[in-house]
């Protein structure tokens, strides 16, 4: 009944990201003579001081006796008269006439940022959690921020004097592309030991950071990333935490590296391949379970394509590339780029990643003689490692010439080394992207997408009669008053960022209620039936508690922040009712409406989920023209609902670590239709979100459920339209 919770929370705090809500915010300027004992020891050239209050009303006369303009006067005053304010600090240390770095912190006078200007507009920024331990890490390009927006950059310090200095959505679209690696490298399979798994893992990392400096010349190790497991550190679980860490810490615009040395195999009945962590030992035919010699069950120690996949899937890196020398069998390479494909070239081209796959041909060695001489590393190693210093392996990622050319120059390497053990042909160099145009290409589904120039996106409105303006009411809820709704940690973080997203790429007018009380939800969509028109569109997120009772309501629920406790609510006249909510939606005036529950049993919303048969509402643009589909499909009453689960619990997932929907969701909007015609529609994100009810792993499982309601006519589907952008 509750939407699930995972143990050993690290919540992160960073006060710098926030995005506007209701309530109001105010920057203060701390006298020297001051500052508290707490931030006077560090020996900061001055202080900020900002107070934000959601849930009070501001007074000016509150700190009438405590500032004088913008500045404090009385900081014993000034602190005891914020009440129930939020309140923050913001330290600059200045070295002679020169902005030497920035510390944030919270009220309890706890570091959550420190920020350093670098050159051309940048700001390296390290966000902590509340135990101190880094969180994040990255370069904010701000000027081209600015600059895109048609505005000059600000001044540093009118910049810092802001309180939002960055968004979420910043952080994903304006901060310098960072690297995140796994490598992972195991020699010691009990009976059986490798020569150059443990070197070959080490040497990957070292080689990609240099490259990395020459791809990159103006980056610095901070934002390369890596791991590096060797032997008993790479466990099932160390190898599935460190994936779970970079797909909360890295971003659309990062690579994402993996690489595997060791052992895998390909086992029946489900043939699929699975990877040998240090859990298992024995030869690739016979592993069994290290610790009890089990051979029956040793799968379960095991790592599957599938599994990887799942947590890759949550990865937002557009560019990422994978490298292992495991594979037994001509197989490996096939199951391998298809389980990371999904086995779906559809769903593959709507994600759009740039996926760059190396792998053998057939049986993966572990070493090898290049000429006369034995060199120590396996034959993919040896390959990358030493590539022409003319190209840098980063050019993969290309999408060009580049690209075919340092593959044939890998090819190349080991073609030279006259080997009778290998040749030119051991290894393949596979390209997610390239295979797709190439598949575009052959079945027609690239020719008269727009029948000539593509239009803008202002004209795509208006032949599919979208003329009006894009609404979201982005609801996210982690306290709960009433007894039994315990805390979560994600939904106003997920509520924040799908917030950003709405508004940034698709020009969405957001309204954000953080924690909000059930009257003020009513309030906003009685809001949007007195003002909406039926050219308009209008997107509905809710993400916190749902519940659902059998018996003698037989109904949904959203559980408010307000939300009394079941015993003293039992016919839930505090809870929003699914059905009295649908009605409501149903009369709003908007002809395109769209309705996202990420809270548990929210398919219950729909009727037809407690046993009735429904028809799939939604429909793909894949090989449609897409002027006639949005004739086609824009002119009909659209009444959508989409949700996490149906009559499940909802997994919350770890602070500051989205919820699988919230995390699959975020990555189809941020591709901005780029690799489904240019356009999103509903169908495009239940296709996405639908790979993950196949999921192995539970905390990682979802059961979408996608159904229309109320008017809702059975030819419509709902469409977003990206803005234009300006780069």
């Amino acid at each position: 009944m509750l939407r699930l919770s995972l143990l050993f929370i690290l919540v992160f705090i960073c006060n710098l990201l926030s995005y506007g809500g209701s309530g109001f915010s105010k920057r203060y300027i701390l006298l020297p003579n001051q500052f508290p004992s707490q931030l006077s020891k560090a020996k900061p050239s001055w202080i900020y001081v900002f107070i934000s209050s959601p849930d009070c009303r501001y007074s000016t006369n509150r700190f009438s006796v405590s500032v004088k303009g913008d500045t404090i006067i009385n900081y014993k005053k000034f602190v005891d008269s914020v009440g129930c304010s939020q309140i923050s600090y913001r330290l600059i240390f200045q070295n002679e006439a020169k902005i030497d770095s920035v510390w944030q912190m919270n009220k309890e006078f706890k570091l959550t940022d420190k920020v350093f200007p670098l050159l051309n507009g940048k700001l390296k920024i390290y966000a902590y959690d509340i135990k101190g331990l880094s969180a994040d890490n990255f370069v904010f390009d701000y000027a081209r921020k600015y600059r895109e927006a048609g505005n000059k950059p600000p001044d540093l310090r009118d910049l810092l004097g802001k309180e939002t200095v960055y968004t979420s959505y910043d952080r994903n679209r304006y901060a310098s592309a960072s690297v995140w690696m796994l490598s992972i490298g195991i020699d010691d399979y009990g009976n059986i030991k490798w020569k150059n798994s443990k070197s070959d893992a080490v040497s990957y990392v070292e080689y990609f950071k240099n490259q990395f400096r020459k791809f990159n010349q103006n980056s610095d190790d901070s934002i390369f990333n890596a791991w590096t497991l060797l032997d008993k550190d790479a466990t099932k679980d160390s190898i599935l935490k460190v994936l779970k860490e970079i797909a909360t810490r890295s971003s659309t615009h990062d690579y994402f590296i993996f690489n595997f040395s060791g052992q895998s195999n390909l086992f029946t009945p489900d043939s699929i391949n699975y990877f040998f962590p240090y859990d298992v030992s024995g030869y690739i035919f016979t592993p069994k379970n290290r610790k009890t010699g089990d051979t029956i069950n040793v799968l379960n120690s095991m790592i599957s394509q599938n599994l990887l996949q799942e947590y890759i899937q949550l990865i937002p890196a557009t560019n990422q590339l994978f490298i292992s020398e495991a594979g037994p069998s001509e197989k490996f390479k096939t199951e391998f780029i298809k389980s990371l494909m999904n086995n779906s070239i559809a769903l593959a081209g709507i994600l759009n990643k740039n996926r760059v796959i190396i792998v053998p041909n057939n049986y993966g060695l572990d070493d090898f003689n290049c000429g006369n001489r034995n060199v120590g590393k396996a034959p993919l190693n040896y390959a990358i490692t030493t590539l022409d210093t003319a190209y840098n392996i980063y050019n993969l990622f290309d999408e060009g010439e580049k690209a075919d050319r340092v593959a044939y120059l890998l090819k190349t390497m080991l073609f030279q080394c006259q080997s009778s053990m290998i040749n030119e042909s051991y290894l393949d160099v596979f390209f997610e992207k390239k295979f797709l145009k190439e598949h575009e290409s052959v079945s027609g589904s690239t020719d008269n997408k727009t029948r000539g120039i593509k239009p803008k996106q202002e004209k795509l409105k208006e032949i599919a009669g979208l003329t009006g303006k894009r609404y979201a009411l982005v609801i996210g809820t982690n306290n709960y008053k009433g007894e039994g709704w315990y805390e979560l940690s994600n939904p106003v973080y997920d509520a924040t960022e799908v917030a950003n997203e709405l508004e940034n790429s698709y020009g969405f007018e957001v309204t954000l209620l953080k924690d909000p009380i059930m009257d003020s939800i009513y309030k906003a969509i009685r809001n949007y039936y007195l003002t909406l028109t039926s050219n308009d569109q209008l997107i509905i997120y809710f993400a916190g508690h749902g519940d659902y009772d059998n018996g003698l309501m037989d109904d949904g629920f959203i559980v408010c922040a307000d939300s009394k406790a079941i015993d003293d609510d039992p016919v839930r006249n505090s809870y929003i009712q699914y059905s009295k909510l649908q009605k409501m939606i149903n009369k709003i005036p908007a002809r395109q409406i769209l309705l996202m529950l990420d809270v548990c049993h929210a398919g219950v919303f729909d009727a037809n989920v407690l046993g009735k048969q429904r028809d799939n509402p939604a429909s793909n643009i894949t090989n449609r023209n897409v002027l006639e589909f949005l004739k086609d499909k824009a002119q009909y009453k659209t009444r959508k609902m989409l949700s996490s689960v149906g009559k499940e619990a909802a997994f919350d997932g770890g602070a500051g670590k989205h919820s699988p929907f919230a995390n699959l969701l975020l990555q189809v909007l941020r591709t901005r239709g780029s690799g489904s015609n240019g356009l999103l529609t509903l169908a495009d994100i239940y296709s996405v979100l639908q790979t993950a009810s196949m999921n192995e792993s539970a905390t990682l499982k979802i059961s979408p459920h996608i159904a229309g309601f109320g008017d809702n006519d059975p030819m419509s589907e709902f469409i977003l339209i990206p803005t234009e952008t300006k780069n």
